[in-house]
């Protein structure tokens, strides 16, 4: 049997959407990793009507945090299940942080503050995909409760129908309390019942954009707070990004991380962690999708001490936030001797990298798009981009 270990950045304008496809090549599983804007929905639901109706039941959504630019593709996607449907979804919704986490939360601390809250908007569409998501395996292979990563102890592991191993990375409890906090404040501050589904389900049916009738789609900027600095040094402290879900997906051998736009503390601790448990000081990687598009506010030096790896992938058009920073892949280039870039875009931020005399002064190598349409792939299996 041919074996598949491909990973997608399909173009998702300034946000993520991913596909994962792993097993047999004649019929692989496949894992969905956030949906985008909805400006990009186009992208996301032309790869799936290209697949084969009857593969069109995907091992796994994963919903890393309530950004726009993560979840306002599966907001509209889960409308369609003719195009795809889940056997499980991974997402830290309202229900699962509104009840009382099992795990003793660290001391309190000062509560965050607005800057470093959710935007209304996306406590508003994490809360609407509730809708979506109800009455579908949510969560199930936690049991239905939130997905985190314990203080103590070995890190969670899932495996996959096919063989998938997903190490989880973040986030950690102490995240979902924040975010439970910021939550609840900016529910309050739109005056929304979250326990009031047909008034949500009324309000997201609305909305023309998210309708499950072929609506014509308008670019909708996320106005999400976003960390500006433009140096290693000031960290991202923004309580969404922080509750990110970010796994490392292992088969036949390859590992990949998908670091969502988790927080680099918390990765650069469970990375650490990860690599603790075999003996060893780093952790050998395959592959890495930066956090946060290439935020140098997710990059840090302990984080990147932390990883072994040749190849870097990037999901962002520039646009928006103008990612990503030129502090993050000097960063990187600089770390990692003939480094790899990939980028899903070939955009004002991402062109320069591949300028002759850029490569030659940090002997890196960058990819770009051969259809911009399809965004840039990664075969895990040959280590070729395409």
């Amino acid at each position: 049997m041919a074996e598949v270990f491909r990973i997608e950045l399909l173009p998702a304008r300034h946000g993520d959407c991913l596909l994962l496809s792993y097993g047999d090549a004649a019929r692989p599983h496949r894992v969905l990793i956030d949906g985008g804007p909805i400006g990009a929905y186009g992208a996301l639901s032309a790869r799936l009507a290209a697949l084969p109706e009857d593969q069109r039941e995907l091992e796994l959504l994963v919903i890393t945090h309530v950004d726009g630019d993560h979840i306002e593709g599966c907001l509209k996607l889960l409308n369609h299940p003719e195009l795809a449907t889940f056997r499980d979804i991974w997402f830290n919704g309202w229900p699962h942080i509104a009840q009382e986490l099992k795990e003793p939360p660290p001391a309190p601390r000062q509560a965050p503050s607005d800057e470093a809250g959710i935007h209304q908007r996306s406590a508003m569409q994490g809360t609407e995909i509730s809708v979506r998501i109800d009455g579908r395996q949510w969560n199930a292979a936690f049991e239905g409760a939130p997905v985190f990563v314990p203080a103590t102890g070995p890190l969670p592991v899932r495996e996959l129908p096919g063989g998938l191993r997903l190490t989880l990375l973040s986030p950690t409890l102490d995240k979902l309390v924040k975010l439970r906090t910021a939550w609840s404040r900016a529910l309050e501050r739109a005056e929304v019942d979250p326990a009031n589904e047909a008034a949500l389900r009324a309000r997201l049916d609305g909305r023309a954009a998210y309708r499950a009738s072929g609506a014509r789609l308008r670019p909708t900027p996320d106005q999400m707070m976003s960390s500006a600095a433009l140096a290693l040094g000031p960290m991202d402290d923004a309580v969404a990004n922080g509750s990110s879900i970010a796994v490392i997906a292992e088969y036949a051998g390859r590992r990949l991380a998908l670091l969502g736009d988790a927080h680099a503390p918390t990765l650069a601790a469970t990375l650490g962690r990860m690599a603790a448990a075999t003996g060893a000081a780093t952790l050998r990687l395959d592959a890495v999708k930066l956090a946060h598009h290439g935020s140098a506010a997710n990059l840090s030096p302990d984080l990147l001490g932390r990883i072994e790896c040749g190849t870097w992938l990037v999901s962002t058009d520039g646009s928006l936030f103008q990612h990503p920073d030129d502090e993050a892949i000097h960063a990187v280039v600089r770390q990692v001797p003939g480094a790899r870039l990939l980028f899903n875009y070939r955009s004002a931020r991402t062109a320069p990298w591949g300028e002759p005399a850029m490569r030659a002064a940090h002997g890196h190598q960058a990819f770009y798009p051969r259809d911009p349409a399809a965004g840039i792939a990664l075969d895990l299996m040959t280590g070729e981009p395409s």
